[in-house]
């Protein structure tokens, strides 16, 4: 089992070398890369070198990318374009296919294992499912050619469900599609005690976030109603050997105290997934 801190939290800035060093000097060796312009392009060689520094000097291991949102995310909302893989607009569609597909290719070049990917489903309508059946089929022949696993994620509709995911992968019979279970998301739209168990055979990646059921809030563990000690539980019992990410909020990051605080809380929390025979209640709140 790998263990990684998404990007997420710092998606308001553009990578650069001292972020990383501030993570690797607080305890944070593994990430996930969010790979939304302008956070991080993977359109710019400015940022592929300064990846490949980070993991050669700096010794930070990256585990898995999520793959974009937006074509690029403006600072007003309605100026955003999602990138979506099922859209009935054929060009909206076929430009997000080549979006995916250039990102795993260069996630191939630099040697990152896993990419995440939202299925783009807004209602489930039979020609949604069709577009993302034949876009996943694309998707799926450059995934075996760079050797990259493609992790579909459960993320913020009903739609998206694993007994979506699970009969899309098996449709699809490829080595390389499986699933990104996100237990903040299926704890607002399922049941993630549920969602563990039948997703367990596709299953490359788990995001770990917390909420209170109703909206997707990104929490740290044990800050809403999830129950954590259940998630290190099934951890321990399934012996998972994929990536877990903690894909945290960083909204109450206001200044450097701020920073170091959450870094901190976040790098003790990555310790309790390693070893999961401890729970929570015997574990030191972080200081």
């Amino acid at each position: 089992m790998k263990l990684s801190l998404s990007t997420l939290p710092f998606i308001e800035q553009e990578l650069d070398i001292h972020l990383f060093e501030f993570l690797k000097r607080n305890g944070i060796n593994s990430i996930e890369l969010f790979a939304q312009r302008p956070h991080c392009d993977f359109g710019s060689q400015r940022h592929i070198d300064l990846i490949e520094m980070v993991e050669r000097e700096l010794s930070i291991n990256i585990n898995s990318i999520h793959m974009p949102i937006y074509f690029n995310r403006a600072a007003d909302v309605r100026d955003r374009k999602k990138i979506n893989i099922s859209s009935l607009d054929s060009n909206i569609r076929m430009s997000s296919v080549k979006e995916v597909i250039r990102h795993i290719e260069v996630a191939g070049r630099l040697c990152i294992p896993i990419v995440i990917l939202h299925t783009g489903i807004e209602n489930n309508s039979e020609k949604e499912s069709s577009n993302l059946l034949e876009s996943l089929y694309l998707i799926s022949e450059v995934a075996v050619k760079n050797d990259i696993l493609v992790g579909l994620e459960n993320h913020t509709t009903e739609f998206v469900s694993i007994d979506v995911l699970v009969s899309l992968i098996q449709k699809i019979d490829s080595q390389n599609i499986g699933i990104c279970l996100d237990i903040g998301h299926s704890n607002i739209f399922s049941n993630y005690m549920r969602d563990l168990h039948e997703s367990r055979r596709y299953l490359f990646s788990l995001h770990l976030h917390d909420n209170n059921g109703g909206e997707d809030e990104h929490l740290f563990p044990y800050e809403g109603v999830i129950d954590f000690d259940y998630i290190m539980g099934f951890l321990r019992t399934s012996k998972f050997q994929g990536v877990v990410t903690l894909e945290l909020n960083g909204e109450n990051i206001a200044d450097e105290r701020d920073l170091i605080d959450f870094i901190k809380k976040a790098s003790n929390y990555l310790h309790i997934f390693s070893n999961p025979r401890l729970s929570y209640s015997n574990i030191l709140e972080p200081t």
